[in-house]
């Protein structure tokens, strides 16, 4: 008695038709085959199902398993439904069909389409059947990327999982919305990094405050969301640096809606290729932004500035890419140099033009480094003194008195609707009591209705202008924190360089040995 593995096959595509084609379900498929089965007197040696997978897949689990029984020669007959439920891709129908099973001696039966690998007839039929399958998926395929291409450009968001800071619009899956609970923590990395922090302190800052990172923070949630490197790193449920990166990178958080950045390498292999950053598909304003376009400036400027490390030096230069000659207008070139017992490190800056080998600038002196971070710095810490002297900054003050002063006005409102909401339960009862016409009711109605009307947008208004303010509140905050601590400077680094500086010109020494520094401040 031969046995047979009877082997099912629903693809996520079939599944929206299973509903109207009994045949093609699950469990329809089984009982069919098991009752081919036993009208015949074949032993079932067992069932393989692949849920929703599609035929061109080449790694489905039980189709895999199947094939290894087969080997093994557990196997005498692969019984399916039809063959494309074995396999719609020409190339496994081929090394399976007509060669492995072939030399395992294991014969194939498709009910449905008659395929039967014991019928010589069946070997013409085979490619035609196989071909037909094929150009099916591939066809299937196409219009399924035609159709997620077309709702990325309409601004509709397409991913499993939303953002971290954002969650999927219970009411449309196509649309991001703020998540309450991680938002803030995105706006605080954002700050903590322009405030001087790098990755590995932002890191430590929020695994010593307990907070969930993004991946532990979906499957506390009932996300079925894995994050591979985090696993395989044992940083579960821990920030790590890689994650920050991505966040403060991540143009999502401007309320802009960032999607193909790759896709598979074609319809039968299911790897991703990256595509280049200038085709990805933007649109702007899809969502409400955690950040605003001055932080994300402020942030990608210091990301980029720090990206420009020599490669035989860990240290970034604190004026790297912003000091150029005020003659020809070339950037200044970094020379480092040594003391003779190569323990003290010097570096000094001088013309690009000159120092290539063009010589074609007069600007040929080189600057002292040192002395260059030196004189920014005392002019740095007088532009503060006389400027942004700590006790005077009182933002904070200002939009604490404006959020008091609308939480004020929005409670009035509150009252405002209420009595109205009174005074129209009122007018009705007068009209059921006969007190006022239908038409003295119908005249007072419409009045209030709009009066309500007026209020209620009112509401919506104020609102608005006290979540604006808490916005407010929260940079100002942030900046009042910058501007406190570097109320004095004694030494120039790359945070301070990024934040105050944003460009430098170095012009010619005259004959007394003095040199023209032109310094723009971003402040």
């Amino acid at each position: 008695m031969p046995k047979v593995g009877i082997y099912c096959r629903l693809s996520i595509e079939d599944k929206g038709k299973a509903v109207s084609d009994d045949s093609a379900s699950i469990q329809n498929q089984k009982a069919m085959l098991r009752d081919y089965c036993l009208e015949r007197g074949w032993e079932i040696y067992d069932i393989y199902v692949d849920d929703g997978f599609s035929g061109i897949d080449r790694t489905r689990p039980a189709f895999c398993r199947l094939l290894r029984d087969c080997e093994q020669g557990k196997i005498d007959i692969v019984l399916c439904k039809d063959q494309s439920r074995f396999s719609r891709d020409t190339v496994v129908i081929e090394q399976y069909l007509n060669d492995r099973f072939l030399e395992w001696g294991i014969r194939f039966i498709g009910v449905a389409d008659n395929a039967d690998t014991d019928n010589e007839s069946y070997g013409t039929m085979r490619l035609f059947t196989s071909a037909y399958n094929e150009m099916y998926v591939k066809d299937i395929s196409a219009k399924i990327r035609r159709t997620l291409s077309y709702k990325r450009e309409q601004g509709q968001f397409i991913g499993s999982f939303a953002p971290y800071g954002y969650m999927i619009d219970p009411a449309d899956k196509h649309r991001l919305i703020i998540d309450p609970e991680t938002a803030p923590v995105v706006r605080q990395i954002f700050a903590l990094y322009l405030s001087g922090s790098g990755y590995r302190h932002i890191v430590q800052t929020l695994n010593a405050l307990g907070i969930l990172s993004p991946s532990e923070y979906k499957r506390q949630h009932g996300s079925k969301y894995t994050n591979c490197n985090a696993d395989r790193s044992n940083s579960r449920g821990k920030w790590t640096q890689s994650t920050i990166a991505g966040i403060l990178a991540n143009e999502m958080y401007t309320g802009t809606l960032v999607q193909g950045k790759s896709h598979h390498v074609s319809y039968k292999n299911k790897r991703r290729k990256k595509v280049a950053p200038d085709d990805w598909i933007r649109v702007p304003n899809a969502h409400e932004a955690i950040v605003d376009a001055e932080t994300w400036a402020r942030t990608q400027e210091r990301l980029q500035s720090n990206t420009r490390v020599g490669k035989r030096s860990q240290e970034l230069s604190p004026l790297s890419g912003k000091v150029r000659c005020a003659v020809c207008g070339r950037p200044m070139k970094r020379n480092v140099y040594y003391n003779k017992a190569r323990t003290i490190r010097y570096y000094g800056l001088q013309c690009a033009t000159y120092k290539t080998g063009a010589m074609d600038c007069p600007n040929t002196k080189t600057i002292s480094g040192k002395v260059l971070e030196q004189t920014i710095l005392d002019e740095l810490n007088r532009i503060i003194a006389e400027y942004c002297a700590s006790d005077e900054i009182r933002f904070t003050d200002l939009y604490a008195e404006q959020l008091t002063a609308q939480e004020r006005s929005l409670r009035k409102l509150n009252d405002s609707r209420e009595t109205a909401q009174k005074r129209l339960l009122a007018v009705y009862k007068d009209k059921l009591d006969g007190s006022i016409s239908a038409s003295e009711y119908q005249l007072f109605h419409d009045s209030l209705e709009s009066e309500a009307a007026e209020i209620e947008a009112r509401i919506e208004t104020v609102r608005t202008q006290i979540a604006e303010t808490r916005r407010h509140m929260q940079q100002a905050e942030g900046r009042q924190a910058l501007i406190r601590q570097y109320t004095h400077f004694d030494t120039l680094d790359r945070t301070v360089a990024d934040e105050f500086i944003d460009s430098i010109e170095i012009g010619m020494t005259d004959e007394s040995g003095a040199r023209e520094i032109h310094i723009r401040w971003k402040i």
